[in-house]
């Protein structure tokens, strides 16, 4: 009797050890799936604020480049620097506003007025952070919530250094960035109400947080864990169990942008976690309960009665059975989970491709599913190479192969941009961000992609606008500078010959006079455009400034540059400008001269194709002299 005793103790000490890991097991998984939200989301932010600071890196980054092609920051009010910031503000509509501020601290321009108002931001820290001699002119300065001395609301400023071509401070061009503006990037997460997300900068001042707080942006959290223990040691954290800021121990992660050194931080209360868990808690020691009894009652009856053998097989089959609806309970549960993860990835904004270790398509979300132009089930279980162009393929799978042979999971890796291929054959650019989990033929990987077709096209855009001059359209004397070096080093490098000619256009101080500046402009259009029409398509103009145009000829010797700066003058001479009811005859003064082996640069060339002009000019204009060496010949 006491063998039978013991073995039916054994038994159900067994069952309730299985029924306690069970237990256990669906509370870390429900703590498992509250750090993956955490560690996926602080990395999501902490690559957006990157990504809009770069933008308006980038924006700033202009507009310093029309501050020094304008000529820099007067000290009266410049319509023109007014509106080069309206037109960026354009772009960027989500910002407050722009502004200048000059070298002496007082506000210079603002998009959203004219003229600025009379404002001393002197003491401001994103002026002085950019206005010391110490200065980065290719850092930007992001600084802590301000408020605003115009509109009385907080802001967060960013800033740049602007300079001349000689490294002179000029002043600082800056942005208003409402704080609204991040708490939406923040909400576009979508987490449930257990979890807080907050944006900082590295010195501890908030950006953002979520759930919206009233002193959000009051004060430092320099001195809690975060920024005193856990930013010291490493730019990034995952934690099971840790306090960051002044919540109570619980899950929570950390991330810490690459190009600009903003912290995300996120953390989840363990208690609001947990709820749905302790509800079922009861239904579980109710089932330990019940079977310990059932199998107590079973073996009793068993032993002290043969007799109710079947009765109580039949009690322990029921018992069998509610624990196999319990499962399946719980199995439904977990599908409705699924379902609503894949309900989720399918409202979001950007394209999610899942790919298993084979690179075949595993899911497919809707917006993906705009973005190239296949529904889910033309690419299902196909391979990923369908969505790019056959030269991205090879570089996909050693990507794939190399995320395969690591046994650990691999947390979300920075956006990098690929060319992707629509379903109707057209190719565009991709931003992808990649996570992948598991190993070998258990390995999935999943991509956040997103269309950045527009933002290449401003990138060139704004490239194109550096390098021409605004008023005739060729090249301005920046970038006409960098090619001529360019196609200098390469014709002394192969020994090819090479000329330069500096053109001026003859009295054309009298047109301004007389027919007034816009006549001018039209006179300065019509040259460049002249002369453009008179050169190969391999010749380099550029406008040097004012009436000063630039040429250089590649593949030609002084035979070929006395025949082109003949063609020149005479199709100046041919050239009818109408403008006004005015009709004008021009000429030109040319002087041109021929790459020699003593020429180690762009400047010796152009000296003494500026010479040749200068007594192009004083033997009577009209002309072209070609200088070569000490001698010039008309």
């Amino acid at each position: 009797m006491l063998r039978w005793i013991v073995l039916a103790l054994l038994v159900l000490a067994v069952l309730d050890i299985r029924l306690f890991m069970f237990v256990d097991a669906a509370r870390e998984e429900t703590l498992e799936r509250a750090r993956d939200t955490l560690h996926v989301s602080v990395d999501v932010v902490a690559q957006r604020m990157d990504q809009h600071l770069a933008t308006y890196d980038r924006l700033l980054s202009g507009i310093g480049e029309g501050v020094r092609l304008h000529g820099g920051i007067q000290a009266e009010p410049d319509l023109t620097l007014h509106r080069l910031l309206v037109r960026r503000h354009a772009l960027n509509p989500e910002l407050r506003s722009l502004f200048l501020v000059r070298h002496d601290g007082t506000m210079a321009a603002m998009s959203l007025s004219f003229p600025a108002p009379e404002l001393d931001v002197s003491a401001r820290d994103y002026f002085q952070a950019q206005s010391g001699s110490g200065a980065d002119e290719n850092r930007l300065f992001v600084g802590p919530a301000i408020v605003s001395k115009l509109t009385g609301k907080h802001i967060f400023p960013l800033s740049r250094r602007v300079e001349n071509d000689g490294s002179r401070f000029l002043g600082v061009a800056a942005a208003a960035v409402d704080p609204e503006q991040l708490t939406t990037l923040l909400s576009e997460q979508g987490l449930p109400a257990a979890y807080t997300l907050s944006v900082f900068m590295r010195d501890g001042h908030r950006l953002a947080c979520l759930p919206r707080r009233s002193d959000c942006l009051d004060g430092t959290a320099g001195d809690m864990p975060l920024f005193r223990t856990l930013l010291p040691a490493a730019a990034d954290g995952l934690f099971a169990r840790q306090r960051l800021l002044d919540e109570r121990p619980g899950p929570a992660a950390y991330a810490t942008s690459d190009a600009y050194g903003v912290v995300v931080a996120a953390t989840a209360d363990e208690g609001m976690l947990l709820q749905s868990w302790r509800r079922n808690l009861g239904g579980y020691v109710a089932m330990a309960v019940a079977s310990n009894l059932a199998f107590a009652g079973l073996a009793w009856f068993a032993f002290r009665q043969v007799q109710r053998r079947r009765l109580a097989l039949q009690q322990l089959a029921d018992a069998n059975q509610e624990l196999e609806n319990r499962v399946a309970r719980r199995t439904d549960q977990l599908r409705r989970s699924e379902d609503r993860a894949r309900t989720f990835m399918n409202t979001a904004r950007d394209a999610v491709v899942v790919v298993d270790s084979n690179s075949c398509i595993v899911e497919f979300n809707r917006a993906a599913e705009v973005l190239f132009g296949y529904s889910v089930d033309e690419v299902a279980g196909r391979r990923l190479d369908m969505l790019m162009p056959p030269s991205e393929a090879a570089t996909h799978r050693r990507h794939v192969q190399a995320a395969n042979a690591s046994a650990e999971a691999r947390a979300m890796s920075r956006g990098r941009e690929v060319t992707a291929r629509h379903k109707d054959g057209r190719e565009f650019p991709i931003d992808v961000t990649v996570g992948s989990s598991g190993d070998g033929a258990q390995s999935f990987h999943v991509g956040i992609i997103r269309d950045i077709s527009e933002r290449k096209r401003l990138e060139l855009e704004l490239q194109r606008q550096a390098a021409t001059d605004g008023l005739t359209g060729v090249l301005n004397r920046r970038a006409f500078t960098a090619e001529s070096e360019r196609l200098i080093s390469v014709a002394l490098r192969h020994g090819r010959p090479l000329s330069m000619m500096v053109i001026d256009a003859d009295h054309f101080k009298k047109v301004n006079d007389v027919f007034g500046h816009p006549t001018g402009d039209a006179v300065l259009k019509a040259l460049a455009l002249t002369l453009g029409q008179a050169l190969r398509t391999s010749d380099v103009l550029g406008r040097l400034g004012g009436e000063e145009f630039g040429i250089v000829l590649p593949e030609t010797d002084a035979t070929g540059a006395r025949e082109v700066g003949e063609r020149l003058l005479q199709a100046v001479r041919g050239r009818r400008i109408e403008h006004d009811g005015h009709t004008l005859n021009i000429t030109v003064s040319i002087g041109a001269t021929v790459l020699g082996a003593s020429d180690d640069s762009f400047e010796s060339a152009f000296q003494r194709a500026d010479r040749a002009l200068y007594e192009a000019k004083h033997g009577g204009r009209d002309r072209a002299v070609l200088a070569l060496g000490e001698q010039a010949t008309v």
